[in-house]
């Protein structure tokens, strides 16, 4: 099941996010965050820099790209699913 074993690593991902989230918000607020498994990777200005480096470096695989925000702004994903 790919989608399971995705989420499963998007779990993985969103739990380093918030492991390095005090210091995200003291260095990079309102910035967007790279990260791949376990590595924070980097930082950048803007949401697409951050998505285009994740695949010039990791290929297509899921990776997490997050904006640093002190307060979340809850957001909806669509998943296109084939009928």
């Amino acid at each position: 099941m790919p989608q399971v074993e995705a989420l499963s690593k998007l779990e993985r991902e969103l739990a380093t996010f918030e492991r390095h989230r005090a210091e995200l918000l003291g260095t990079a607020e309102r910035k967007f965050v790279l990260i791949h498994r376990d590595d924070v990777v980097g930082v950048y200005d803007t949401q697409a820099d951050a998505i285009s480096e994740g695949y010039r470096r990791f290929g297509n695989v899921p990776f997490l790209v997050k904006q640093v925000l002190e307060i979340e702004v809850p957001q909806n994903f669509i998943q296109h699913v084939a009928i």
